[in-house]
């Protein structure tokens, strides 16, 4: 039991200890050559987003990095995009490795 609850609350101040992810805009000032989406972004069900029109990267850091990173592209492509299957579900995974976790929100 003692083992159990030792491996419990390792694994839990490692997930604890992690930073917040950061969100940074990619154009803050605008896209150049815009493709013309205008309007507010589509939060569908799932966690999938449509008619993104300001892309971001969110940056997941590991409390202790090992000098990786990964760069996630979430598929969906032109017509919507799987931001949290597949895309931000994983970080916490990579960063209990010690990765460092970044997802592209995309246009």
């Amino acid at each position: 039991m003692r083992t159990i609850l030792f491996i419990t609350a390792l694994f839990m101040s490692t997930l604890l200890s992690a930073q917040k992810p950061v969100e940074i805009p990619l154009w803050p000032n605008g896209a150049p050559n815009t493709n013309g989406l205008t309007g507010d972004q589509e939060d569908l069900n799932g966690g999938r987003v449509a008619n993104v029109v300001n892309p971001t990267i969110t940056v997941y850091r590991p409390a202790k990095p090992n000098g990786m990173t990964i760069l996630m592209c979430p598929g969906g492509g032109y017509a919507r995009l799987a931001m949290n299957h597949e895309g931000h579900d994983m970080a916490s995974w990579f960063n209990t490795q010690g990765i460092t976790y970044a997802v592209l929100k995309y246009r």
